[in-house]
């Protein structure tokens, strides 16, 4: 709190910073502050301008129209207090965003004169964005949006009643660019969809107008205020730097000749994967996930991510061909000194597995690192997947392999998860090419953790290898006869 004291003493005339009293730190955004804090012994949201980004006069036109707000002056917000989370913390189940979906409707009725929103104060993205950013300018359909319905920006309290808050973009603009916004943060399309009647087109053509807006906005503003921040490291992967800021997640890239092949916005139509807002060569940012531990002895959950994965590989996104046999190859002459790695596979077995590799299948997209912590179960129970860097065509047996050898299941539960994806994508499985490429996958993981980590305990896994290098060899032989 300390550090917000200036903010306060040169933000908030003396007159009503001396009416304030327990201020207490919630939240820092791209534009401002909040505390809660009280005003004249009045519990209050206490909200301190930031940046000068953001044009108030507007927001004070529509917050003259609100109960409950007791002082606002270019920016400086007190308004009385709504004892609520923020939706990042809720399930959001089909009640609770029906009635978030009802209060965002009713915002909409208000009738207050606003500007219309500028989409292209950016620029323009494409020759398909302003035709469709014309199409949908008919100031007769434009409502009072909020314009910035992200998950800080909705309240919920224990009753489950519904607030709305931070107005400093409202305007009037099109219902669907609320729509698109609740859809980014986890609202069902079909639910949007329904209860603000709208189609396909519709839904389709105006997420195309809300990404294209969002990519023009962090390339030109938001990417170096973010990366100016005091970020919060989260994890220390072995290749990326990945930091959070609020409810931001931001990944520097690190990039080598194994990574960063396909730009991750390619999975962003799958709602197995949080959305990209944006990528460049330096830097990824999508929202953070609140996340839960994954109980991996739970049949729900297996079953969910058999069904995860059965999307991706059935989701007919074209990556390039992948590079495991280039990957293994390189690992393997890094790893030349490596005592105990060259004493466990000897000459031959890495021959074998080298070898073998060349006839891995460029067959389904595929995640190529398909570890624990890049699966997380959100607090909603959905799975989703994070860090595609090193995604690529690929065997469908790799992911499965990669996920069954990480969690070490048992033979009846391995065979019962693989079944599980072969119902949800009608593949075929050869259980003998299995259990070959699980060998292959498992020497690929250890090399490539060995070549970042010297002393990686790898000894678990070696099992995998060593206990299908017969099928291995079946494998090799037979598609080296083929070829």
């Amino acid at each position: 709190m300390n550090k917000y004291w200036d903010l306060l003493n040169n933000k908030v005339d003396k007159e009503i910073l001396q009416d304030l009293s327990d201020i207490e730190f919630k939240y820092e955004g791209f534009h401002n502050v909040t505390f809660k804090a009280k005003y004249k012994n009045i519990f209050c949201q206490l909200r301190v301008p930031t940046s000068n980004l953001v044009n108030h006069e507007f927001e004070s036109d529509f917050l003259t129209n609100l109960p409950n707000v007791y002082y606002y002056k270019k920016g400086l917000l007190i308004r009385k207090w709504f004892e609520g989370s923020t939706i990042e913390n809720i399930e959001l189940n089909d009640e609770l965003q029906r009635k978030i979906i009802q209060k965002v409707k009713e915002f909409h009725c208000q009738n207050i004169k606003l500007p219309a929103i500028d989409l292209f104060y950016y620029g323009i993205y494409s020759c398909k964005y302003k035709r469709l950013v014309e199409k949908y300018s008919d100031p007769k359909y434009f409502v009072t949006a909020h314009c910035d319905l992200n998950l800080k920006n909705i309240l919920v309290d224990n009753k489950a009643n519904v607030e709305l808050i931070d107005f400093e973009w409202v305007r009037k603009a099109h219902p669907l660019f609320d729509v698109i916004s609740l859809s980014k943060i986890g609202f069902d399309k079909q639910l949007l969809k329904e209860l603000f009647i709208i189609t396909d087109e519709e839904f389709d053509e105006f997420q195309y107008i809300c990404n294209s807006f969002d990519k023009m906005a962090y390339a030109k503003k938001y990417k170096k205020m973010l990366l100016n921040n005091d970020l919060e490291q989260i994890s220390k992967g072995y290749t990326n730097k990945s930091y959070k800021l609020n409810n931001l997640f931001i990944q520097h890239k690190r990039n080598n000749s194994f990574n960063h092949l396909n730009k991750l916005e390619i999975f962003n139509h799958l709602d197995i994967v949080e959305k990209v807002i944006y990528e460049d060569k330096d830097v990824i940012i999508r929202n953070f996930i609140k996340n839960k531990d994954i109980d991996w002895g739970l049949k729900k959950n297996r079953l969910m991510l058999a069904g995860a994965i059965a999307k991706l590989h059935t989701s007919k996104i074209k990556l390039k061909n992948n590079q495991i046999h280039n990957r293994i190859k390189f690992y393997v002459e890094e790893l030349k000194e490596h005592k105990k790695f060259n004493e466990i596979f000897d000459q031959n077995t890495q021959k074998l597995i080298q070898e073998a590799s060349k006839f891995l299948k460029n067959e389904v997209p595929s995640h190529n690192d398909l570890n624990r912590e890049n699966i997380l179960l959100t607090i909603n129970n959905k799975i989703k997947l994070i860090d595609l860097e090193y995604s690529s065509m690929n065997s469908k047996y790799f992911d499965l392999a990669y996920h069954c050898s990480d969690i070490d299941y048992d033979e009846q539960t391995e065979k019962e998860f693989i079944l599980n994806y072969a119902k949800n994508t009608n593949f075929s499985i050869d259980f003998d090419e299995y259990f070959a490429i699980k060998a292959i996958v498992n020497f690929y993981g250890i090399a490539w953790s060995l070549t970042f980590n010297k002393d990686f305990n790898f000894d678990w896994l070696t099992k995998h290898v060593f206990n299908n290098l017969g099928k291995l060899k079946n494998f090799y032989e037979k598609n080296l006869k083929n070829s």
